[in-house]
């Protein structure tokens, strides 16, 4: 391992500790922060999100009725991921008002953190070059893409491999893998050897 591999995964043990330790006091709120922390640094950390999901679950309130008579943004997030759709729970938490609060934060830190791995695996090989699908561009205005997926279908050559399309796009690479993995099921993007 490397210097520079080895001093991230020491940060990352270190806020993991330390937001058990926080946890334990019962200052759950900073624990998911230091938790998120870590999970900035080493996204998909099995190790932070069992943290998290144990946090989540423990502080769940039990039953009752709700504050205002209708399921929240929350309840309806965690009934998408009952159903085992990440990517929904993940637009729903991110577009709707939830006047910043620290669980939502969380849960959207964890919903990236998975999903990063799921388009890692649904990606594969990142040396595989991206090439447009046969007619894929027959009518290009009825795609309606958002403009992340623009850009990076702009960038499709044919010859560039697709970890080279994450690096040299300057996206965050959560949402490339996201945007190509999106083309990619669309029938957009194919990929293959050079």
């Amino acid at each position: 391992m490397s210097d520079d591999s080895d001093s991230r995964q020491n940060a990352v043990s270190g806020l993991l500790q330390q937001g058990l330790e926080l946890y334990g006091t019962g200052d759950v709120a900073q624990a998911f922060l230091l938790w998120s922390e870590a999970l900035e640094r080493d996204p998909g950390n099995e190790e932070a999100l069992d943290y998290m999901r144990d946090a989540d679950r423990r502080t769940k309130p039990r039953g009752g009725p709700s504050d205002a008579g209708e399921p929240s943004i929350m309840e309806d997030a965690r009934r998408l991921l009952r159903a085992e759709d990440s990517d929904t729970a993940l637009e729903l938490l991110t577009n709707a008002p939830t006047e910043g609060s620290l669980e939502c934060e969380a849960m959207i830190e964890l919903l990236r953190a998975n999903l990063f791995q799921q388009y890692r695996r649904e990606l594969g090989d990142l040396t595989q070059i991206a090439r447009l699908a046969d007619g894929a561009m027959d009518s290009p205005h009825s795609r309606n893409l958002p403009p992340s997926a623009g850009f990076l279908l702009s960038m499709i050559d044919g010859e560039t491999a697709l970890s080279d399309l994450v690096s040299v796009s300057g996206m965050d690479p959560f949402e490339a893998l996201r945007s190509l993995s999106r083309m990619h099921q669309a029938g957009i993007l194919t990929w293959g050897n050079a």
